[in-house]
């Protein structure tokens, strides 16, 4: 009677070997994504700039809210402000802006690219130094409306301030001090978007 449990259990481990797991594995899920698009810690002033691209360019608003310094403010040139009023720029800070990107992103339904710098996010002046970063030099927003009309075009010299903080660099200011060519600036757009509120 011993000898025939032996075999039973001896063919019974030959059949499930030969079977496989009794369990059959699933695929691995895909990490959940909020449409912020890929986040870099920013562990140098410029990754910082590389998160409000893929922020802006996002259907959510996390890496380039996460971007912002808590005391972040928007400067506009003073063409901008004089031609779109004084009180439209007032009182620029975080909250402002992160409503400017919520009602860009409304307008704005196709692709939203942003470009600092040169193609390479090489500025004409850098200025980094311990927990603080400055760089001056040109961007330019493409935004598509989505419709199938031409994209359109924002442009100007800026002056970015980066500072270390307690979860990594972040933009303290963004300053419009100059237009290239005929485009309009980031101020006018801001400007304008925040004034037909």
């Amino acid at each position: 009677m011993h000898a025939k449990k032996i075999i039973v259990l001896i063919l019974l481990i030959g059949f499930i070997g030969t079977a496989g797991c009794i369990f059959d594995p699933r695929e691995a899920e895909e990490p959940e994504s909020d449409g912020g698009g890929t986040w870099i810690t920013p562990g140098q002033p410029k990754d910082v700039l590389a998160n409000i691209t893929s922020g802006l360019a996002a259907a959510a608003n996390s890496n380039y809210e996460r971007s912002l310094h808590d005391d972040f403010t928007f400067i506009p040139r003073p063409e901008d402000r004089s031609n779109l009023g004084d009180e439209v720029f007032d009182g620029w800070n975080k909250e402002v802006e992160m409503a400017f990107l919520t009602r860009l992103k409304g307008i704005y339904l196709g692709e939203r690219l942003i470009q600092f710098g040169d193609e390479n996010m090489v500025f004409e002046r850098e200025d980094v130094s311990v927990g603080r970063a400055e760089f001056e030099g040109d961007y330019v927003m493409t935004l598509d409306l989505g419709d199938g009309s031409d994209p359109e075009i924002y442009e100007g010299r800026a002056i970015f301030i980066i500072v270390e903080a307690n979860q990594g660099w972040m933009l303290l200011s963004w300053e419009d001090v100059d237009v290239i060519g005929s485009n309009p600036t980031s101020g006018y757009l801001r400007g304008t978007l925040r004034g037909t509120e």
